[in-house]
């Protein structure tokens, strides 16, 4: 099963992109960490583009 990658915007309006296993892994490394942020998560689908799995914001 192909991993994530996980746009996120701190509340100080940092970007940032990563890969991740999953949502679920995403959310607890951050409130773990403390961040205020929004995201959206991508998963590539049949041909390679990456599609929106899910958003949210912590």
């Amino acid at each position: 099963m192909p991993g994530l990658v996980i746009e996120y915007r701190l509340s100080s309006g940092e970007e940032r992109s990563e890969d991740w296993p999953s949502v679920e892994r995403f959310r607890a490394w951050a409130q773990a960490e403390g961040l205020r942020c929004s995201w959206t998560a991508y998963r590539p689908d049949d041909e390679g583009e990456l599609v929106v799995e899910d958003k949210g914001r912590l």
